[in-house]
């Protein structure tokens, strides 16, 4: 009985002292905060209380304020709840994430879909297939090559195109394989005119890249060289040809002599 009694007062002890350690822990960190605060030294920042996905609106439970260190506030960090107000996330938005202006977007700006592009660049949706759209393994945000086959010869049209959406479905949590029937790619005008140029004249078919593959290997091209022409021989010098003189032969017994014969 004296055992478990002393047992329960040791234990009772350590608690105590742990509890005590930790509000005095506590109790230091909200003075030096106060302290730092009081001296100009934190900002009051905007910052996400929950996960946000692109294209989602935020909601006045979606955000907090926080004090953050003066110089670790980036820039264009919203300061007040009403700056997020009627605004869209561009990007991902995990929590604890400082929000700011360029990763938001006002809700009038036109669907969810329209934010999330580039200055500059447009949205293209094409069709495909369970073979054309990688068998149903796009997701957004992936990067695809566009190939391009017109009769026996393919070749590569475009290089590096983001993955906006896969049907309707602008982002997703699932890693599934999914059958979808059309693709949408951000691409700017010029690579718009090819790409509807290449799905209408020919068949497409989009190649999946690995997301860290930046820089395409440089491929070499052989570029045909015609065959050297032989040169032509020098032709031959004319042969000058000079008449022969005409002899005949004079015979006297048994010796024989040639006489030349004057023309």
């Amino acid at each position: 009985m004296k055992t478990r009694t002393l047992l329960l007062f040791v234990l009772s002890v350590v608690f105590g002292v742990a509890a005590a350690y930790m509000a005095n822990n506590w109790l230091n960190q909200q003075s030096q905060a106060a302290q730092a605060k009081a001296q100009g030294e934190t900002t009051q920042v905007v910052v996400a209380a929950v996960d946000l996905v692109p294209g989602a609106p935020i909601e006045p439970i979606h955000v907090q304020l926080k004090d953050i260190d003066s110089r670790l506030v980036p820039p264009g960090a919203l300061t007040s709840l009403e700056q997020a107000q009627n605004m869209v996330a561009k990007n991902n938005l995990y929590r604890g994430d400082v929000l700011r202006n360029e990763r938001l977007a006002p809700v009038g700006e036109g669907s969810t879909l329209s934010v999330l592009l580039e200055p500059g660049m447009r949205a293209v949706t094409v069709r495909v297939n369970d073979v054309i759209g990688v068998a149903g393994f796009l997701l957004p945000g992936n990067r695809v090559d566009i190939l391009f086959t017109e009769g026996d010869m393919t070749r590569t049209v475009l290089k590096n195109l983001k993955v906006l959406a896969v049907d309707q479905t602008q982002h997703t949590d699932e890693n599934r394989p999914k059958l979808v029937r059309a693709v949408t790619l951000e691409v700017d005008p010029e690579q718009a005119e090819r790409l509807v140029n290449a799905s209408s004249n020919g068949r497409i078919q989009l190649a999946l890249r690995n997301p860290n593959d930046e820089l395409d290997p440089q491929v070499e091209t052989v570029a045909a060289v015609a065959a050297p022409q032989p040169e032509p021989s020098p032709e031959p010098a004319p042969r000058v040809i000079r008449p022969r003189s005409s002899t005949i032969d004079l015979i006297k017994g048994t010796s024989q002599q040639q006489v030349p014969v004057k023309s």
